[in-house]
């Protein structure tokens, strides 16, 4: 029993940690790649929708916009390349998946559904979200030199 709990409040504590750190990350990379302002949102603004028994609103954690189109973006950073983490993608109907690390099951699931995807962990993973950017059709600059002065005036830009 103790197992389950510790294995429960760890699970939450991560969780809890993610959330903190999930929208910072894609300002981050929106910012390492010079997307205008108005290619990337944390929350769609003006949207009103209205709430019956066949309606779900779920929490999304970024949306990427081009033109009208608004591509739903999902940011999980658990350790591993958790099975069901790419569930996440499948309920919230996302067009993006970034994530820490991502199994070879995953990988085929995103694809399988025609969701681009980001692993960060793999060498040079972050790069890939350029790729996602030419797919997506979202306008952006060739990425920044990742300096410790590059991130340090992109942290001071989304923190303030």
């Amino acid at each position: 029993m103790l197992a389950v709990k510790r294995a429960a409040l760890r699970g939450g504590a991560w969780a809890t940690a993610g959330k903190k750190v999930e929208k910072p990350l894609m300002l981050t990379l929106c910012k390492l790649y010079q997307i205008a302002e108005e290619n990337y949102a944390v929350t769609l603004k003006g949207r009103k929708t209205e709430i019956d028994e066949t309606t779900f609103e779920r929490e999304i954690d970024f949306y990427l916009i081009e033109s009208g189109n608004q591509y739903k973006c999902e940011v999980k950073l658990m350790g591993k390349g958790n099975p069901e983490s790419a569930d996440a993608v499948i309920a919230r109907d996302s067009r993006v998946f970034v994530a820490d690390k991502l199994s070879d099951m995953n990988k085929r699931q995103l694809n399988s559904r025609k969701a681009d995807w980001v692993e960060l962990r793999s060498e040079n993973g972050f790069q890939k979200f350029a790729e996602v950017l030419d797919v997506l059709k979202i306008p952006h600059g060739e990425m920044l030199e990742v300096s410790e002065e590059n991130l340090e005036n992109i942290f001071d830009e989304i923190m303030k």
